[in-house]
């Protein structure tokens, strides 16, 4: 029993430095020590826990303004996370915007989302696959009747687009 709360520690902490990763300077040497430290404990996780601690130890590494469909909202950054295929997502979480833009039409499902996503809220996602980066916007709404939180993807107008 010890040796899985030490081995979960050293995970949590492997799992903050990767999430630190992407989003301001300061957080990038902070993230390259506590990667370094327990580089050993993160790779003897399986796949499925390291998503699942990984979810839920992402916490906000900073704080951005983005501007999105016209306006400046303050973005809570959670870093960049390594997909199941190998693909990455840095992700912002866009504060008081899910009243502006939750009436933009959808587009689709998001079979993988990094942390655990929060009902009525904005999301935007840079995606970076083959070495091609993509913006997606994201939008949660009401939780289901099991209680979880599906994640959409969205478009915005044409006219809106950045």
């Amino acid at each position: 029993m010890k040796l899985n709360r030490t081995f979960g520690l050293a995970l949590t902490a492997a799992v903050l430095a990767v999430a630190m990763t992407g989003c301001s300077s300061s957080a990038s040497s902070t993230a390259s020590s506590a990667a370094a430290s327990s580089e050993a404990a993160s790779s003897v996780a399986a796949s499925s826990e390291a998503a699942e601690s990984e979810a839920a130890a992402a916490s906000v590494v900073s704080t951005e303004d983005l501007d999105v469909n016209g306006t400046t909202y303050s973005a809570d950054c959670y870093g960049e996370f390594t997909l199941s295929n190998g693909d990455t997502m840095k992700l912002w979480k866009l504060n008081d915007a899910y009243a502006d833009l939750s009436a933009e039409p959808m587009k689709g499902v998001v079979d993988e989302f990094p942390i655990k996503a929060e009902e009525e809220q904005i999301y935007v996602a840079d995606v970076t696959s083959n070495g091609e980066t993509t913006r997606q916007y994201l939008r949660t709404d009401k939780a289901g009747r099991n209680g979880s939180v599906s994640v959409k993807t969205f478009e915005l107008g044409e006219d809106d687009a950045e």
